[in-house]
């Protein structure tokens, strides 16, 4: 049996402000002291931010959330203009390839799940997760063309054995 220490208790002092903000907290079915710990992990992992860091948070969030803005490599960004600009729009899937092997390398330690997350972070797609496979479901079919080239040098890459199947709006991925 592991040996479980008492909790330790302390007692603080809100002013106005931020007891109200507790007792709408609390309406949401958290108990005081899990209200507290969260919130000081939280404040702990963000304390270093500054106000123009908080607020650009607060920006990424409000634009991501809804999923009509996505997170895009700068070298994406680049190979696209570069390319629209010189109207070699062909010349534009050999670089997303290259592009997807250097991400590769940046993503050598890490797993499949991790990835397509980090991927879903970025709007791409909605990722649904099953005990066979991983569902990408698209907006768009563009969208869908540019995740799956990606996927597949990144796990070619990394050596990763998979499947992908094409749907009409999804990417089933079975490992």
């Amino acid at each position: 049996m592991r040996n479980m220490r008492n909790p330790l208790r302390t007692t603080i002092a809100f002013d106005y402000e931020t007891a109200e903000i507790f007792e709408r907290l609390k309406n949401e079915k958290q108990s005081q002291s899990e209200i507290v710990r969260n919130a000081l992990k939280m404040y702990y992992h963000l304390k270093d931010l500054g106000e123009t860091d908080f607020n650009k948070i607060k920006v990424y969030m409000d634009m991501l959330s809804n999923g009509e803005h996505v997170i895009l490599d700068l070298d994406h960004l680049i190979t696209l203009l570069d390319l629209i600009e010189e109207n070699r729009i062909d010349d534009f899937w050999e670089r997303h390839r290259r592009i997807a092997k250097s991400h590769a390398e940046q993503f050598a330690e890490m797993e499949i799940d991790e990835i397509l997350k980090r991927l879903e972070t970025c709007n791409f797609f909605r990722l649904k997760k099953s005990e066979k496979e991983f569902v990408l479901v698209f907006g768009n079919e563009r969208l869908k063309k540019f995740v799956r080239t990606f996927l597949e040098e990144i796990m070619d890459s990394l050596s990763q054995k998979f499947e992908i199947k094409d749907e009409i709006t999804k990417l089933r991925i079975l490992l």
